[in-house]
């Protein structure tokens, strides 16, 4: 049985280059907590609305399903965390992984006794399941570090996938990806061809963007009237 698993910060470029004056704007830490899901957001979208610059959005979703061929009764399940691609209801019987993802997901640091989002393609390697991944056009691969276990890594070339897939899992990453691009996600989903499972709840995120706007001009006149203090001083 084949798994296509999918995580959606595939679909969210992020400078690769540190050298790239925008890269500070992305040194963002990653947890997955109800904070790094939600409210850290604010102040990462009030960093690019201060510096006038417009939000980083999805890209290259579009169409993504019409590169797939699907068995007959083959279902996508879906979640914010890519843990739950080891979800019992995902693994059962699978010997092949896919992933189309911005890292390997084959463990980054000592592993748990549970299979976390950065570790759970171990788990599928201890039950003996051939893994592959590709990344997406934006990153380099050689900048992820070596996975703890064989997995099979390369640039996405586009264009069809070859075989047939009997299972799908979707995830979110909700930590990696900010609360504006919730609208491409959902699209995304619906957009599938097959029936859909949720193995946990999966909510767009409130994000009060006219709020953090209207903050990001009262901070903005707040610093144009120190500078001019100073400048009397």
């Amino acid at each position: 049985m084949r798994l296509l698993v999918v995580d959606f910060d595939f679909f969210f470029p992020v400078p690769q280059d540190p050298r790239d004056p925008l890269a500070p704007l992305y040194a963002w830490a990653h947890f997955e907590t109800p904070y790094y899901l939600g409210e850290v957001w604010e102040e990462r979208a009030l960093a690019f609305f201060l510096r006038g610059l417009p939000f980083p959005q999805a890209q290259g979703w579009e169409g993504f399903w019409q590169r797939f061929a699907f068995a007959p009764g083959a279902h996508l399940y879906y979640a914010d965390s890519n843990a739950l691609a080891f979800h019992p209801k995902v693994r059962q019987g699978v010997e092949e992984v896919v992933l189309f993802d911005a890292h390997h997901d084959a463990g980054y640091r000592p592993l748990g006794e549970e299979p976390a989002c950065d570790d759970w393609m171990v788990f599928y390697a201890r039950q003996g399941a051939r893994l592959r991944v590709f990344y997406p056009s934006w990153r380099d691969p050689a900048l992820d570090p070596g996975p703890a276990v064989p997995v099979e890594r390369q640039k996405d070339p586009g264009g069809p996938v070859e075989g047939v897939f009997h299972r799908v899992f979707l995830c979110r990453s909700g930590a990696w990806v900010p609360p504006w691009t919730d609208g491409a996600f959902f699209a995304l989903l619906e957009a599938a061809p097959l029936p859909k499972v949720a193995l946990e709840g999966v909510a767009r995120r409130a994000l009060d963007l006219e709020g953090l706007k209207r903050r990001a001009q009262e901070e903005a006149l707040g610093l144009r009237f120190l500078e001019r203090l100073r400048g009397l001083c």
